[in-house]
């Protein structure tokens, strides 16, 4: 007679997400976001001091796995996918958080300027998406949330071309493979943040905060946390009918 432990089923088991570029302002808040929503999250960054603050902010107990890898690096992602799947089970969810912002004149530009933002911006996110969402066809669900921005969307306020290009290319990406994806029960989503109250956005002084802030039609810049409740929508069920869609979570800035 089989034990009441071996009949168990596994439909509730918690699921897995994978999320890129977890020690930033707005990643630490996406990581502990997961965490309270019961996700189990495997969470990497490109260096070992951005890895420890995304450590730094998982509580005990949590179902983590972390790691210094560059995210641009297919053959890194790959393994640690790998690494991380056979600890937390397969990927429902991916979070693609990972990027670079460089404010810089486009006559100062270098093709090796824009090829490091390309990288940090749009390959990253390439390199995820091809090792994760192959698999999450074939167990026929799943769910990408992007990152874009306004910059992406409309240009860059401050001048920053190679950035603004990067994360155009972000959203087409995204529309390309929900129209692929999508038919196999895999959501492709992009959230597209405004100016946001981290390191990261580099406000130079108190001046160009409160123009920043005036661009939007609340008067003020966002929280990381407006940004990791967008992400925390498009990742869940309730966003089931969404897919290729940006989400503007930028307090209506540019509109």
């Amino acid at each position: 007679m089989r034990s009441h432990q071996q009949t168990l089923v596994m439909p509730n088991r918690r699921r897995s997400v994978l999320l890129t570029g977890a020690g930033g302002g707005i990643g630490v808040q996406i990581l502990r976001q997961l965490i309270e929503d019961e996700y189990e999250v495997a969470f990497i960054d490109r260096d070992k001091a951005a890895l420890d603050r995304a450590s730094a902010a998982c509580p005990d107990g949590a179902v983590v796995v972390g790691a210094v890898v560059d995210g641009s690096d297919l053959g890194q992602v790959d393994a640690f996918v790998r690494h991380a799947g056979g600890k937390l089970g397969p990927f429902f969810g991916l979070v693609n958080c990972a990027g670079l912002f460089t404010p810089e004149n486009f006559e100062d530009t270098t093709p090796q300027g824009w090829m490091q933002s390309i990288s940090a911006n749009l390959l990253t996110q390439f390199c995820t998406c091809r090792v994760l969402l192959p698999q999450m066809r074939a167990r026929g669900e799943g769910s990408v949330v992007n990152f874009a921005s306004t910059a992406g969307e409309y240009g860059s306020v401050r001048p920053a071309a190679a950035y603004a290009a990067a994360k155009g290319g972000v959203i087409g990406l995204t529309k390309s493979l929900a129209r692929e994806f999508s038919p196999d029960n895999v959501r492709v989503n992009a959230i597209s943040p405004g100016p946001t109250n981290t390191p990261a956005f580099q406000f130079s002084d108190e001046e160009s905060r409160k123009v920043a802030a005036g661009r939007t039609l609340f008067n003020r810049v966002g929280e990381p946390m407006d940004i990791a409740n967008g992400v925390l929508f498009l990742l869940s069920d309730k966003a089931s009918w969404i897919t290729g869609t940006v989400l503007q979570v930028n307090g209506g800035s540019l509109l």
